[in-house]
């Protein structure tokens, strides 16, 4: 029998391969601390400069930084890229034209020296600003507000014939994520700034954690039955600043009483996730902004994975299709619907 050798491959179908093989498993049972959902491409990319260049792409699609360290050597990373763009390395990559979308967690006040800080911000906004979905912890607010300040500075000017130049940013989708809510000072930081004004009024789609678990016991089949109940910052953010907005998009774990705390904290709870979306227009009613979205009943009521329901006022809802592992702590679950689900 005729030995099989990888080399002997077509090279276009060995891309295929490397591309597929490359794919970060964000779906996975074990928790992204415990085990990286990059781990295949890593490995890849340590194969050959063939195999690098084919892997990239697909680990910069997605780039999820929840720790302070992950932020820290991202920006290792950058000061690395920068050192290959000036020697021009074959390893360099313009990580720009690749990410799509990104989690950054709280960065370590200290993820730069004081004097070289200023240089970092200017290597990370232009990677941060190309991802059309950004997702930030409370903590990380501070990153956003430096990285739009330099975006802001560094951006061209408009020409003569132009009334309106395009934004620095490809930002169209945000969601807020772990960590205590900012306080109405930090919110001014953004509303009194020309820079932060602006991106607040371009996001069109805006998502939140909310630390809500859909309860549901006997009897069988799971019946849509509670209200939904809206993320408590929403009732301070200045959301009449985001002038573009059109949805808002939150996950509710789906469960069934009694939750184990020790399976939660180490083995994980399997979990279907709800998906309610909801037009902006729900958040500027005449009353204010409701504490809750009501809930789907009657013929709307949703019990099998993948169903979806839709009301005449927009709200929408879906049932996923799957299940993930979900884990005690903050992030250990929101991370991984923020990569697979929103």
């Amino acid at each position: 029998m005729a030995r099989f050798c990888f080399a002997d491959l077509p090279i276009e179908l060995v891309h295929i391969i490397i591309i597929y093989a490359a794919q970060p498993t964000f779906d996975q049972d074990e928790r992204y601390d415990r085990s990286s959902p990059y781990s295949s491409a890593l490995n890849l990319c340590l194969v050959s400069k063939f195999f690098r260049r084919a892997a990239l792409p697909k680990l910069l699609h997605t780039i999820l930084l929840p720790k302070s360290r992950n932020v820290t050597a991202f920006m290792q990373a950058l000061l690395i890229q920068e050192a290959y763009k000036k020697a021009n390395n074959v390893f360099q990559c313009d990580y720009v034209s690749h990410v799509r979308k990104m989690w950054i967690g709280p960065p370590d006040d200290n993820f730069t020296s004081a004097s070289e800080r200023s240089h970092a911000i200017g290597l990370l906004t232009p990677v941060m600003f190309a991802a059309p979905s950004l997702a930030l912890s409370w903590k990380s607010v501070d990153l956003l507000i430096e990285c739009l300040e330099h975006a802001w500075k560094s951006r061209p000017a408009t020409p003569v014939n132009e009334e309106h130049s395009q934004p620095p940013w490809k930002t169209q989708t945000l969601s807020l994520t772990v960590g205590n809510p900012i306080h109405g000072t930090k919110w001014n930081s953004l509303t009194d700034t020309p820079q932060g004004s602006a991106f607040l009024a371009s996001i069109c789609h805006l998502s939140s954690i909310t630390y809500v678990y859909r309860d549901y016991t006997d009897p069988q089949p799971l019946i849509s039955s509670q209200n939904y109940r809206l993320p408590d910052w929403m009732k301070t953010a200045p959301l009449a600043s985001f002038k573009s907005l059109q949805t808002v998009t939150l996950p509710y774990p789906r469960t069934k009483a009694p939750v184990s705390v020790s399976g939660l904290s180490n083995r994980g709870v399997d979990m279907h996730m709800e998906l309610l979306a909801f037009p902006a227009t729900l958040l500027r009613a005449q009353n204010g902004i409701p504490n809750e979205i009501q809930a789907f009943t009657g013929t709307g009521t949703i019990s099998c994975p993948g169903e979806e329901a839709i009301r005449s006022d927009g709200t929408h809802l879906r049932l996923s299709l799957s299940k993930l592992r979900w884990y005690s702590g903050l992030g250990h679950g929101w991370e991984k619907i923020w990569a697979c689900m929103l």
